[in-house]
């Protein structure tokens, strides 16, 4: 004995494969329709196909009725029940149902119902174009936000742009939200640095490079790819930093900016390998006067994307420090202050100025300068512990570092010093994370 069903299979060749599709296509269609959520999760195995065929099954239960005949336009009863060859001959000869008019309103629904689903999955521009706005308000207060309050906003700002990615297939309104995201976790990459904890910065600014890769955005892919740069130096491995700013140089669209944080961070890299020529070189390179090439991420948004000249002699007093050049290390350091100071920057006295006042510290120490350096290190020592990230307690300890030298030990301003540091460090912002010592090179904030 034959069925109903096993003739209309075999008629239009379908193969479980096939008959698997249509049968989830009915069903979509009967949820859109209906609402019925058993009809969204309807699936069926080889299995059940085949016993079907065979005849060898009862009645099926919901929705599988309602779904063969959405298929055949027969009753599900009626495909499934046993019957003779000529039996099925003559049902094949009147199996196709006649068009009427309902199955036309079906038609619509469905289409209606999918058109309907597909304006869904487009987002309002304004709603873009406020979490844009409030990523660059974020960037941009970076000198003015500690690190654990740019990570809250950051974080929030992420998880919006990943969902709204699951509310839109427009093309352009998706790159949009894939540089937001690319962004915000550049921006928790840093904050992670600043807090000490590298394994999770390394994490996020991956993350970061990958948004910029399936946005194709070449400064972000640049940035995020030097940011590598920093982070393995700062992990002890910085034959991997140059390669990964050889590589972050391979970007195109990145403007002067860019290249000139390039080029700083290219300098800290060879420097922490002892290839003095090279560092020197990318010293020069760094602060090179600068075209009029523009790009959207390190001079549009600028903010904590950007590197200012004062930024750039930051970078570089550190890494002439390394390279044990104390006249040169002392002299970007003053270059470093003096732009904050000319430029007004007032707010950048909370991140720049610190740092590059305590690499001027070590270079007056490399040249017996005691009481400057007491001088040019009081005010970091000041700072509200939330300000006191990983780069500047690095920096700071390269000073008592320093102290450590015969000429000054046993003497009281040096010892006295020498504690005030200790006391700095116990409650800096990376011990909010519990972050235990690591050897970490002179440095910071991706500069």
């Amino acid at each position: 004995m034959s069925n109903l069903f096993d003739a209309l299979v075999a008629r239009d060749k379908m193969d479980f494969r096939k008959f698997l599709a249509e049968y989830r296509r009915a069903a979509l269609a009967l949820y859109r329709a209906t609402g019925d959520t058993t009809y969204r999760n309807a699936t069926l195995t080889d299995k059940s196909f085949q016993r079907w065929r065979n005849g060898d099954v009862g009645r099926p239960h919901h929705p599988t009725p309602e779904i063969l005949k959405s298929m055949f336009g027969r009753p599900a009863d009626e495909l499934l029940a046993p019957c003779t060859d000529e039996q099925v001959r003559t049902l094949l000869a009147v199996a196709d149902p006649v068009l009427d008019e309902r199955e036309l309103a079906m038609t619509a629904r469905d289409a209606r119902a999918h058109a309907a689903e597909a304006a869904a999955q487009l987002l309002p521009d304004l709603s873009l174009d406020q979490l844009e706005d409030d990523l660059v308000h974020l960037v941009r207060s970076t000198d003015i936000k500690p690190p654990h309050l740019v990570f809250m906003t950051a974080k929030e700002l992420l998880g919006v742009a990943m969902v709204q990615l699951d509310r839109t297939q427009v093309l352009s309104q998706r790159r949009r939200l894939y540089l937001v995201a690319g962004q915000a976790s550049a921006l928790l990459a840093a904050c992670a640095f600043d807090l000490g904890a590298i394994p999770h910065a390394f994490e996020l600014t991956r993350a970061a490079a990958l948004y910029g890769q399936v946005a194709e955005h070449g400064p972000l892919q640049a940035y995020a790819h030097a940011y590598l740069a920093v982070l393995y130096y700062w992990s002890g491995n910085p034959a991997q930093a140059v390669r990964k700013i050889v590589e972050a140089r391979s970007f195109p669209g990145v403007g002067a900016t860019g290249d000139a944080r390039l080029a700083a961070i290219a300098a800290r890299a060879y420097a922490h390998r002892g290839q003095a020529d090279e560092a020197q070189q990318a010293v020069v390179e760094s602060t090179a006067d600068r075209g009029p090439d523009k790009d959207d991420l390190h001079d549009g948004l600028a903010g904590e994307f950007d590197f200012s000249p004062e930024r750039v002699a930051m970078s570089n007093s550190a890494t002439l420090l390394l390279l044990r050049d104390g006249p040169g290390a002392e002299a970007s350091a003053r270059r470093s202050l003096q732009l904050g100071t000319s430029r007004s920057a007032g707010n950048s006295q909370l991140v720049f100025a610190p740092q590059a006042r305590a690499d001027l510290a070590s270079a007056l120490l490399m040249r017996n300068e005691l009481e400057g350096a007491v001088e040019e290190l009081g005010p970091v020592l000041t700072l509200p512990r939330e300000w006191r990230g990983a780069g500047l307690t690095v920096r700071v300890n390269a000073v008592r570092a320093e102290l450590a030298s015969p000429t000054f030990r046993g003497t009281p301003l040096a010892r006295g010093l020498a504690e005030r540091i200790e006391d700095f460090t116990v409650v800096a912002s990376p011990k909010l994370l519990g972050a235990g010592t690591t050897r970490l090179a002179v440095g910071g904030n991706g500069g």
